[in-house]
């Protein structure tokens, strides 16, 4: 066993979701499987000489996964997976030794989302941790088998696709590496790398961060406040979406218009959801529809300086409704012009 990659893993394992989770938003939990191409290892072997190389048929590759995601994108995740079906299909030179490898991972992995106000969002992360890659070995009579623990390390980049704000169908590339695992082979040591390609299809659930309960204050009566005109502008999204509709985009250029013609004072841009998904999901949803409708406004010759935003999330319903249910009239951006 080689105890230098166990406690390098382990540290490692421990330290990295700790600091992803720094404005945390809320928990999830994750599967997925797929193909595994274990690359080629070089033996230094007693059974094949001075050394041998090994090449492995595919196999297959399986892995869960459960994690915090933060407001900043990141999301800090503990998975564990497994890659097996990685038979010996030839070496080099020549012989007929058989076998196969596998390697079960215990790692801690950091990944960013890359969110693009659809429902796709594109991922990079790296991990580090512990495996476990056991070899067995035939040389005609004899066969033997063995296994090690090893420090790990991989890299992901990946896209997940949101079917709902709490269900995404992912897909990614994993490129999963190992220090060398030893093997006690005949009363002699048997070294060879193990690295590995994997490409995953599967599925995350967020749960979501229970929301804050806000402690009843009492306060004073408000003085009243003498505000400028207004005039309000609605502009409406698909489900689950930010991005400007062809009917939304003439709205927001006649909102333009009105700004330069009434002398406009400030424009207030406020986003908007409906109540399918978790809060603190449509929060950040409500910022990107705000954030669309502004770009869309300078496009259309608003100063930048004279727009404000704010998303509301789901908390300000146009047509009260229940959790979880989709409602076309919340999901919205107010535009308030306010003129002198």
């Amino acid at each position: 066993m080689n105890v230098r990659g166990i406690l390098l893993g382990t540290a490692i394992a421990l330290t990295l979701p700790t600091a992803a989770l720094a404005g945390n938003e809320g928990f999830y939990i994750g599967g997925a499987g797929g193909l595994n191409w274990t690359r080629d290892a070089k033996f230094s072997s007693p059974l094949a000489g001075a050394s041998a190389t090994a090449k492995y048929d595919q196999g297959w590759v399986g892995s869960l996964s459960a994690g915090y995601e933060t407001a900043f994108g990141l999301r800090g995740e503990f998975e564990v997976n497994h890659r097996w079906g990685n038979d010996i299909k030839s070496t080099s030179p020549a012989s007929a030794a058989t076998g196969k490898v596998r390697a079960t991972g215990l790692m801690a992995n950091i990944l960013y989302d890359i969110h693009t106000g659809t429902p796709f969002t594109p991922y990079l992360g790296i991990g580090a941790g512990a495996a476990h890659v056991k070899h067995d070995f035939g040389f005609g009579t004899l066969s033997a088998s063995d296994a090690d623990w090893v420090f790990a390390y991989q890299g992901i980049a990946g896209v997940a696709y949101n079917v709902t704000p709490n269900l995404a169908i992912t897909a990614d590339y994993r490129y999963f590496g190992t220090e060398k695992p030893r093997y006690e082979i005949a009363g002699s040591t048997l070294e060879g790398r193990y690295h590995n390609h994997s490409v995953l299809v599967g599925l995350r659930w967020s749960f979501g961060a229970p929301a804050a309960a806000t402690p009843a204050v009492a306060t004073a009566p408000a003085a009243p406040v003498v505000q400028a005109p207004q005039t309000e502008y609605l502009v409406f999204f698909d489900w689950n979406r930010a991005d400007i509709t062809p009917a939304s985009d003439r709205i927001i250029g006649d909102a333009a218009a009105a700004a330069g013609s009434m002398r406009a004072v400030g424009i207030h841009v406020i986003g908007h959801t409906d109540t399918s998904g978790k809060p603190a999901y449509n929060q950040k949803l409500s910022l990107r529809r705000a954030d669309a409708v502004k770009r869309a406004l300078v496009a259309k010759g608003v100063p930048v300086g004279q727009i404000s935003v704010e998303g509301k999330g789901e908390s300000q319903q146009m047509v009260a409704t229940a959790d979880n249910v989709r409602e076309p009239s919340n999901r919205r951006a107010q535009i308030l012009i306010r003129v002198k």
